[in-house]
């Protein structure tokens, strides 16, 4: 498979609904939490959703397998283990880290570019739309690859 082949479903299956569920979190977070700028409750909606991130993670492990299969390049290898949890252990924890991170960061950037009204209005409907969007468009160009029997038509 080509490189810009592999680009484009890495991108559409994987990095665009990650990006998506970091917004959710973040999003369902500040529209569930009183108080939600404490750095307690936000460390623990972040450690929630790190435990969901692993989860969605664990949805993903066949396609994301299949993809590395396709891959010679380095950087894509390491950008497509980042998705994959089964690893040592070390890493996984490592993973789950950056990902209490990135979960602690996206309750924050909801809350600065979102007001209250758009926080609990449409915002996580439209980010669940782009989510479906890109996953459907990454499973079609990958739909042979993806398949449990590839050579089914």
């Amino acid at each position: 498979m080509k490189k810009s082949h592999v680009l484009l479903v890495f991108t559409f299956l994987l990095l665009i609904p990650y990006i998506c569920s970091l917004i959710i979190i973040g999003i369902g977070y500040d529209a569930l939490v009183l108080h939600s700028a404490d750095l307690f409750r936000t460390s623990i909606g972040a450690f929630v959703g790190a435990l969901i991130m692993f989860a969605i993670k664990a949805t993903i492990q066949r396609p994301v397998d299949l993809l590395a299969v396709e891959v010679d390049d380095g950087l894509l290898k390491q950008l497509l283990r980042f998705f994959s949890i089964r690893r040592r252990p070390l890493l996984q924890l490592a993973n789950m880290i950056l990902d209490f991170i990135l979960c602690f960061c996206a309750t924050f950037v909801v809350r600065q570019f979102l007001t209250l009204d758009q926080i609990v209005g449409k915002s996580a409907g439209i980010v669940m739309l782009v989510m479906l969007l890109s996953t459907c468009l990454g499973a079609y160009v990958e739909y042979d690859n993806l398949s449990i029997d590839p050579n089914q038509h």
